[in-house]
């Protein structure tokens, strides 16, 4: 029997959750409308109510903004001179030192002295993200239960770090999940006769076609990213993967002749900000990059800042959004880490958006099951199918968000331990599972983050990790 599967003699329903998921707290104005009898404006779906289209990470084509021109299915060529590698100094924020990296070499892009970006005007004093890259703390002592742990993680981190998938078999979406967990070590094969492995970030920086598509394309001088089937599944989710995987807003993006970089992909997101609809992947990659305070105006000449955003992703329901609103959480979870980074004091949208957080972590852990896997409902209730695609699906992306969001005390509870090491264990006895790329990498990344803050792993070392231990 699979672990984790159940035997149909002995299964047992599974409780029923009596507690409602939170709601998030009304504003004055709701309020005031709920008195006078218009009910509440924020609402989640009802508990019987089946969630939408769970876990595609794939969004409706009509939803696309703006719409992708005719390509080519051709493989492009990229460059020769693009490295196998990138530079780990490039990619992280500016602020953290070379010699705090590993001290694994890798060759930096070379930057062309005639270069000529298409730039969006912005000003030059723009401070770069607060939150940087968890640098090494002293090592921490550990208890025997946790050094088992952090030895199962990193055997799953190598394992599947060794698979790479090849991207002309496989789309922009599914190749922004592989590298997910990695972040900069991530590393791609380019399919066809040379089948060459090169750094997966630069790989969709430089605008290399996946399964015969780009992601990235220019209109009217301006860099913009195509959203819909095969490319982002959502507005802002390449940008928020490379927030991430702490890369610089200076790491460069390649379009056909001319080059960009990741600033000129923050001024696409922000100028293509809408109300009233899904800006989860905004809010996470904007809360990193931008200022707390920052302040900017939408191509439709609208005024926004961070905490309209949380308010706008406040109004939206968790149960049914995308990846049973795991994603959504994870916004406010930035947004929320930013703050308390900046020092600044928690009210209006802020306070709402922590006291949500707050309440979820709560109802999350009484919907656990005692192997430690989450409810594979999500957020709908208590649920245990025996089904190890649906478990890592749920138990990995809800892992994920708790591994970034509970606090160091909380992360090294009893429940957060046992759910991760089940998340480990499901991955390490099955190696040869047909894993859903999706679910995988947001798995895989849980285990990276939890590694990263409770055994103090730096990020940007599992290459050298990897071949320290070859034979």
């Amino acid at each position: 029997m699979r672990f984790g599967a159940e035997k149909d003699g002995n299964k047992k329903a599974a409780p029923q959750n009596d507690a409602p998921a939170p709601v998030a707290p009304l504003t004055a104005e709701e309020k005031l409308a709920l008195e006078q009898g218009d009910g509440p404006l924020l609402k989640l779906l009802p508990m019987n109510q089946p969630a939408g289209e769970i876990g595609t990470g794939v969004a409706d084509e009509k939803k696309s903004e703006p719409k992708a021109k005719e390509i080519s299915p051709e493989p492009m060529e990229i460059p020769l001179e693009m490295p196998a590698d990138l530079d780990s100094a490039e990619m992280k924020p500016a602020d953290i030192k070379p010699a705090e990296m590993h001290p694994a070499e890798i060759k930096p892009l070379e930057k062309p002295s005639d270069r000529e970006p298409a730039k969006i005007a912005r000003s030059s004093e723009e401070p770069k993200p607060l939150e940087l890259a968890p640098e090494t703390p002293p090592l921490k002592k550990l208890t025997p239960q946790q050094i088992r742990l952090q030895a199962k993680i990193h055997r799953v981190l190598d394992q599947y770090y060794s698979q790479p998938i090849d991207v002309a078999k496989e789309n922009a979406w599914a190749t922004m999940h592989a590298m997910l967990p990695y972040g900069v070590d991530a590393h791609v094969r380019t399919g066809g006769r040379e089948n060459r492995s090169v750094n997966a970030i630069g790989w969709l920086c430089w605008n290399g076609k996946c399964k015969g598509y780009n992601l990235f394309y220019v209109e009217r001088g301006r860099l913009g990213a195509r959203q819909g089937v095969g490319v982002q599944g959502h507005h802002g989710q390449f940008l928020a993967m490379l927030a991430q995987s702490y890369v610089a807003p200076t790491y460069e993006i390649r379009v056909d002749d001319q080059t960009f970089d990741v600033e000129d992909l923050i001024e696409f997101e922000k100028e293509t900000c809408r109300p009233a609809s899904e800006l989860t992947f905004k809010l996470i990659s904007l809360a990193y990059y931008l200022p707390v305070d920052a302040e900017w105006k939408s191509d439709d000449g609208q005024n926004w800042n961070i905490e309209r955003l949380i308010a706008e992703e406040l109004r939206q329901p968790v149960i049914g959004a995308a990846c049973g609103g795991t994603h959504r959480l994870m916004g406010f979870s930035y947004a929320i880490r930013k703050r308390e980074l900046s020092g600044l004091p928690f009210d209006g949208h802020w306070a709402r958006a922590k006291t949500f957080i707050d309440d979820y972590h709560a109802y999350t852990f009484r919907l656990q099951n005692p192997d430690g896997s989450f409810s594979t409902e999500w957020f709908e209730g208590r649920a245990a199918k025996p089904d190890l695609q649906r478990r890592l699906q749920t138990t990995g992306h809800i892992a994920e968000w708790l591994s970034y969001s509970l606090s160091d005390e909380e992360l090294t509870s009893p429940k957060m331990e046992k759910a991760i090491d089940y998340l480990a264990t499901i991955l390490e006895q099955n190696p040869r599972m047909d894993w859903s790329i999706g679910p995988l990498g947001h798995g895989l990344h849980a285990l990276a983050i939890y590694d990263q803050r409770v055994f103090d792993t730096p990020p940007g070392h599992r290459s050298a990790e990897v071949a320290t231990k070859l034979p």
